[in-house]
């Protein structure tokens, strides 16, 4: 074959066809390097053939690696704005209920405000032992290291006691300095908030007293008996019996009724 081809050659030299210029003298040379090159082109081929055939795996493992990693990137991207909205959502929720315990703290502290202002003025003319009773626990009210919560519950306990003694009848012990400019021991029994009496000992000084928006006021009476076993009936030193006992119905009575 390679004969033939430099036959080929060499007729075609001498029939003067320009066909195929060489750039070396020896035609021999000239087709042997071509058969090298064409030898080393297809050996790289092989070699690359070779090559991918081993790293074809390892490839398609990266590439497999690759989706993932990515898949996993696009859910994160994903859950990371979907957190980022429960995050906003959130975050107004706190900011509107914020807000809203703003508004309601400011509504407390009026309400506390009104409510200390209608007690101090309620306290004058309350009986006696809610006065005394009250003269540690309303100053409290002023108190500014106090919260809301603690003087709304201050409040709520003072108007509980109004409430307990508004529902029934007490009774009190207490030493009063009388008309005389004497002190005595005297007894007390009050009807709620709006009526109340005291008697001595021996029943010689007696009075009824109201709540009055000046403070509360005695009055001398002369039913000192009378009030004395009504006394005696609270305490079960009598057997009870009816006593009829005269009553300002058109009183001003704290709190209303």
């Amino acid at each position: 074959m390679l004969k033939r081809r430099i036959l080929y050659v060499v007729l075609l030299g001498s029939l003067s066809i320009p066909m195929i210029s060489f750039a070396v003298d020896d035609p021999v040379e000239d087709i042997h390097q071509l058969t090298m090159q064409w030898t080393g082109l297809e050996h790289q081929k092989d070699t690359l053939r070779k090559n991918w055939r081993g790293d074809k795996p390892i490839l398609e493992q990266q590439l497999s690696l690759l989706d993932r990693e990515t898949e996993e990137l696009n859910r994160f991207l994903k859950e990371s704005a979907q957190n980022q909205d429960e995050v906003e959502q959130r975050r107004l929720e706190l900011l509107e209920q914020q807000t809203r315990l703003e508004q309601e703290q400011a509504a407390l502290e009026r309400s506390l405000r009104q409510a200390v202002i209608r007690l101090k003025a309620l306290h004058v003319q309350l009986p006696p032992p809610l006065v005394e009773g009250w003269e540690e626990e309303l100053p409290r009210l002023e108190d500014p290291l106090l919260t809301g919560s603690e003087k709304l519950q201050l409040v709520l306990n003072l108007l509980s006691q109004l409430d307990d003694f508004q529902q029934k009848v007490t009774l009190n012990e207490r030493v009063m300095t009388l008309a005389d400019g004497q002190e005595y021991l005297v007894k007390q029994v009050f009807l709620g908030l709006s009526h109340g009496w005291y008697v001595t000992a021996d029943q010689s000084h007696a009075a009824a007293g109201m709540a009055d928006p000046d403070g509360w006021q005695w009055t001398p009476v002369t039913y000192g008996e009378r009030i004395a076993r009504i006394i005696a009936i609270l305490e079960r030193r009598m057997n009870p019996e009816l006593i009829t006992m005269p009553l300002q119905l058109n009183a001003k009575a704290t709190g209303g009724n």
